[in-house]
């Protein structure tokens, strides 16, 4: 993971999970991470969607190999 622990745009990625919870929108938070599929690689935020995330990577399940 990257020293950084911001959004690498937040004009463009307004609506990614590190942008969410500096302005404190918790039900947008929920709703967009209900079912994690992917995970920030900067911030470690997880969201349902890449859509949501400055640098996805994908979110392994216990017991998965790859």
């Amino acid at each position: 993971m990257k020293d950084q622990k911001s959004c690498c745009n937040a004009t463009v990625h307004h609506q990614h999970m590190c942008i969410l919870k500096e302005k404190g929108m918790t039900e947008e938070i929920a709703k967009y991470s209900n079912n994690p599929t992917v995970e920030c690689g900067i911030c470690g935020a997880k969201a349902n969607s890449a859509d949501y995330i400055c640098t996805p990577v994908k979110v392994w399940e216990e017991g998965q190999l790859s």
